[in-house]
């Protein structure tokens, strides 16, 4: 299957991958967290001009900050609609899971991921490593409350950690166990979603894993005093 993955819940990317071969067409990765409009438009056109034209639109939801996330889900259904193609959604920290299976670096067992959530917080999730398939989560947390959050959702047992989330906080988490895994790359998300689509998972709406409210608030509607 070809498939056009966008992912917008950290820094920006955007794939061409045909599944089947296990092939990577086109990619384009942004360095900045931030620029996720000035980078999508560009980086989509960049590698739609590929000859080989996708099936399926694949679109991280997350969990990540609101504004960048919107960016790529809103990108990915114009995208599915102007070409007439179906778009899906799968949790953006699938990709990170991914991309260690395929690594030379693999461990057994569950992998620890961590994204930075802002406000000091961090959003994180357990894998299997063997699969990537989800084990718990996602969740948001202080570093200092991830262990307690772990605990109780009865993952006890760590064999690896990546991530931004580590980056940040190694002192409370600890180190990553592969520096160079940092953030959700659009390619290993289409992998991603191409080994749910084979296991018989189906792939979930491209609607926003946000886990918490907005710190933009609505303003409040004032009542007039005109009759």
């Amino acid at each position: 299957m070809i498939i056009l993955s966008i992912d917008t819940s950290q820094a920006a990317s955007v794939a061409l991958v045909d599944t089947d071969s296990g092939t990577v067409l086109a990619a384009e990765q942004a360095d900045d967290q931030r620029r996720h409009v000035e980078f999508i438009g560009p980086a989509l056109a960049s590698v739609l001009a590929h000859s080989v034209q996708p099936e399926l639109v694949v679109t991280g939801i997350g969990p990540g900050p609101f504004t960048g996330l919107r960016v790529g889900i809103a990108a990915g259904i114009a995208v599915g609609q102007a070409r007439g193609i179906p778009v899906k959604g799968l949790l953006s920290q699938a990709a990170l899971a991914e991309e260690l299976r395929q690594s030379d670096a693999r461990p057994s067992g569950p992998v620890l991921i961590a994204a930075d959530a802002r406000r000091k917080e961090v959003y994180f999730s357990v894998y299997d490593s063997s699969d990537a398939s989800l084990q718990a989560g996602p969740f948001v947390a202080k570093p200092a409350e991830v262990d307690d959050v772990l605990g109780a959702a009865g993952q006890t047992t760590i064999n690896a950690r990546l991530g931004r989330g580590f980056l940040l906080y190694p002192e409370v988490l600890g180190d990553s166990s592969v520096p160079s895994i940092v953030d959700p790359r659009a390619e290993y998300l289409a992998f991603a979603a191409a080994r749910e689509i084979a296991a018989g998972r189906e792939l979930v709406e491209p609607v926003p894993e946000y886990l918490r409210e907005p710190d933009a608030k609505a303003t409040s509607v004032r009542e007039s005093t005109l009759k």
